[in-house]
């Protein structure tokens, strides 16, 4: 039996990237679990025995962000809002953004979600989102950061400066209490997603604490069969993608962040710092793996008026959904009816049947229901039915590039993250109405190295390669380039660069400092 359960698709999308080309397209939502007991029972001490809080009013839900990494992060959110409204920030209950490593009892953060978070949806809103920052140097004081990963411009509280995750970020996505009704039935729904469409730099997973166990409206003869609480885990604890993309070229290794260009950088970010060799201080490591989306808009998004004859323009249009919108409203009866390698999605029932279509695209030539989740065709073991409107016909690496190094797959992302998003329609946002969710960074660990963190450091106490001397000369001093700036203007913090180039400073209070290393003048 064939099924047409339809939501909008791409609606995480649409709010994550501005000027994006997105498909005006339906999905059916729903998958049963894939997932035995013993997969829900290899859950880490990490989680095991963590608090179990309630939400204060006003709010409706409350969000616990868990570290179970050996390293200290940054927690990081976004300050979401609905349509024509201003940006709500929020600020966890600890009042701190610091996740201590797992074991510490300092771990958890505990974020009440505002009543200017729910039901963010329609154009012009902004879906609440929570990610970790990794390898930060940070004062919490002057409300500075300088991270690895996850973005936010040298700023300490995200959400407060109103600033979102960079490319290579694990993101969780939301929409929170949003009222169902059908029939006689009405209740709350939460809609999370675990985005890696970007690329992810730690594993993810959203875990519901109380609510129901199934959707509410099964009760009506149906199956929502991607009810978050029938579906979790929605990754593999103890996995981590960071693993497996070196091979395929898709790491961002810590080289990259440095001044020295490399292929993948460019030389436009310079805030790993070096040692006095010119490699990266600490060793080099994968810090993040790439999406075959993020893998093409990182450093910079090719521009949109960029040349179908450059490879990375041409796969940026293709993997991020970011071809002429004409391209996904083209009628069709078979792929090769379609441009930029969109696939024709036969869809009967659907307003979107016989039209090409973005899609995944998959290393291998075939990919299991239990890593590649609903796939075209789906069936849900339960009942029996048969989906064709979860997402078009997978597509293959090749169909894009004979380059073997060019497409990471999405089924490499799916073996670690199943049920994560990852690609811009990707089928996997979930159904809740749970009090409590948890956001669990590095479930079950990782093996994959974290970068240290640790206070921001002070000028003088750089490597040799910054050229401290040659910078500034003192308290006495006014013969420096940084002199007048400190002694006389009262500057905290610069930007410094490898010798001879010259230094910013003094930063300041909103500037990034991405170019390069910021470092506090005085203790």
């Amino acid at each position: 039996m064939e099924a047409v359960r339809v939501l909008p698709i791409g609606h995480r999308w649409t709010a994550r990237l501005s000027g994006t080309v997105v498909i005006a397209a339906l999905l059916a939502l729903g998958c049963a679990s894939i997932w035995s007991d013993a997969a829900h029972a290899q859950s880490d001490s990490c989680v095991s025995n963590l608090p179990v809080p309630t939400p204060n009013p006003p709010s409706h839900r409350v969000v616990q962000l868990v570290n179970c990494s050996d390293a200290t992060l940054l927690g990081a959110a976004n300050a979401a809002h609905k349509p024509g409204q201003p940006p709500t920030s929020v600020l966890p209950r600890e009042k701190t953004w610091v996740m201590e490593p797992a074991g510490t009892s300092k771990n958890v953060l505990t974020i009440d979600i505002p009543p200017e978070w729910e039901a963010t949806i329609g154009a012009g809103a902004t879906g609440p989102r929570f990610w970790v920052r990794t390898g930060c140097r940070y004062d919490i004081a002057s409300g500075r950061a300088q991270c690895e990963t996850g973005g936010c411009g040298g700023r300490y509280d995200c959400s407060a400066a109103k600033l979102g995750a960079s490319v290579g970020t694990t993101v969780a996505e939301w929409t929170f209490y949003e009222q169902v009704t059908s029939g006689s039935i009405s209740y709350f729904k939460d809609s999370p997603d675990i985005s890696v469409v970007d690329g992810a730099n730690l594993n993810m997973d959203i875990q519901p604490v109380g609510g129901s166990p199934h959707d509410p409206l099964d009760a009506l003869g149906g199956h929502d069969i991607q009810w978050l609480a029938e579906q979790y885990p929605l990754t593999k604890h103890g996995e981590d993608l960071r693993n497996r993309c070196l091979p395929n070229g898709f790491a961002l290794k810590r080289s990259d962040l440095m001044e020295t260009p490399t292929a993948r950088s460019r030389g436009i970010y310079g805030f790993v710092m070096m040692d006095d060799s010119g490699q990266p201080q600490g060793g080099d490591s994968t810090i993040a793996c790439f999406s075959n989306c993020g893998n093409y808009a990182f450093p910079q998004a090719p521009s949109a008026s960029c040349s179908d004859d450059d490879p990375a323009c041409y796969r940026w249009r293709v993997f991020c959904l970011n071809a002429p919108q004409s391209t996904y409203a083209k009628k069709c009866n078979a792929d090769a009816d379609c441009d930029y390698k969109t696939g024709c999605w036969i869809n009967p029932g659907s307003k979107l049947d016989h039209t090409c279509q973005g899609r995944a695209f998959i290393k291998s030539q075939t990919c299991s229901a239990d890593v590649c989740t609903y796939p075209y065709g789906y069936v849900d073991p339960k009942t029996g039915t048969k989906y064709l409107s979860t997402q078009p016909p997978f597509g293959h690496c090749t169909d894009v590039t004979s380059d073997a190094t060019a497409c990471l797959g999405d089924d490499v992302v799916h073996e670690v993250m199943p049920k994560a998003y990852s690609w811009p329609n990707d089928p996997q946002v979930y159904g809740g109405d749970a009090p409590l969710y948890r956001v669990i960074f590095a479930p079950g660990g990782t093996r994959a190295k974290i970068t240290p963190a640790g206070p921001i450091p002070v000028c003088s106490g750089l490597p040799k390669i910054y050229g401290y001397g040659d910078q500034y000369g003192g308290p006495n001093s006014g013969t420096k380039p940084c002199d007048i700036s400190v002694n006389r203007n009262g500057a905290v913090f610069a930007v410094a660069h490898p010798s001879p180039k010259l230094w910013a400073c003094n930063l300041p209070p909103t500037g990034a400092g991405d170019e390069g290393v910021i470092c506090r003048w005085s203790q």
